[in-house]
């Protein structure tokens, strides 16, 4: 008598429901990573490129308003110095002890591309000798009277440059002209202005007025 036994049947039908289930929960964490990946990383990547796009055109306006800024304080700079020689000048205008031809000559040699009055003599020397030429086409904005005193034919002269540079321009225009002589640096300094964030150059002229 022939038996059959269906016992391996039975396995093989039970290893055939594990692959199935298997590869079910394959299927689902594959599911479950699109979702993730549709759902969490790619709003998120999105949002993190858009950040980054954002902070690159942050970078690009900062340096434009730096660029700008930077113009503006050379600006504010350039004012103030004309602002401060103009209000030396008035000074100089609205002081009864100071002759009319004084202040004129004083506010010839702060003119651009003006020369102080000089004698033939000097005008030679100025042209053959390099220890008292002085640069042309210099701007006289550079440098601001701040106090000026006259007394007995004697002054002393007070003022403020952006440079030591400009004050020697300022200087060689002083003495070379007819109405000053003697003209002396007694001291002079770098200072700065925090506030304005600007140095510039203090000094002190002493001198004869020829009257």
């Amino acid at each position: 008598m022939i038996r059959i036994n269906l016992l391996p049947q039975k396995k093989s039908k039970k290893a055939d429901a594990g692959q199935q289930t298997l590869a079910i929960g394959f299927a689902i964490v594959a599911v479950v990573g699109v979702l993730v990946f549709l759902l969490v990383h790619r709003p998120l990547q999105e949002e993190i490129d858009s950040q980054q796009a954002a902070n690159q055109a942050l970078k690009k306006k900062l340096s434009a308003l730096r660029e700008k800024t930077k113009d503006f304080e050379k600006l504010e700079a350039a004012f103030k110095a004309a602002q401060a020689q103009k209000e030396a000048i008035d000074r100089l205008l609205n002081a009864r002890v100071t002759p009319a031809w004084m202040m004129h000559e004083l506010s010839t040699i702060l003119t651009k591309d003006k020369n102080p009055t000089m004698t033939p003599e000097m005008a030679k020397r100025v042209r053959e000798d390099p220890n008292r030429a002085w640069v042309q086409g210099w701007d006289p904005k550079h440098v601001w009277i701040t106090k000026f005193e006259e007394n007995g034919g004697t002054m002393q002269l007070y003022g403020a440059a952006q440079s030591d540079s400009d004050m020697t321009q300022f200087v060689l225009r002083l003495t070379a002209s007819v109405y000053f002589d003697d003209v002396t640096i007694q001291s002079g300094g770098e200072t700065s202005n925090k506030g304005a964030g600007v140095s510039f150059y203090n000094f002190l002229l002493s001198g004869k007025v020829v009257y």
